[in-house]
């Protein structure tokens, strides 16, 4: 658990950055969790909504892509996770040297 750390103490504002796209990927991968439960355990009903909510903007165009209803919640999952990385790379700062 060290690694992330020492990759936020080569940025100047990596520690920041860490805890929100950090707390960003956490939020999007326990909801599409709890979704995956929901459909596991019987009709998820709207479910599926909060994932959308959550991964918003990328939700969007990721909705329009013809899939199986079954491969959505993991294609929004990754949008999600790749906004989480954009969200380290933007927030992050300059390299500290």
């Amino acid at each position: 658990m060290h690694w992330p750390r020492r990759s936020a103490a080569l940025y100047a504002r990596g520690d920041t950055a860490l805890v929100v796209a950090g707390g960003y990927a956490a939020l999007v991968v326990g909801v599409a969790a709890w979704l995956e439960t929901l459909v596991l355990v019987g009709d998820p009903g709207l479910g599926g909504v909060w994932l959308i909510l959550v991964t918003l903007p990328v939700s969007i165009p990721l909705i329009l892509i013809p899939a199986p209803p079954e491969a959505y919640s993991v294609l929004l999952a990754a949008g999600g996770l790749a906004q989480a990385w954009l969200l380290w790379r933007l927030l992050r700062g300059r390299r500290v040297r």
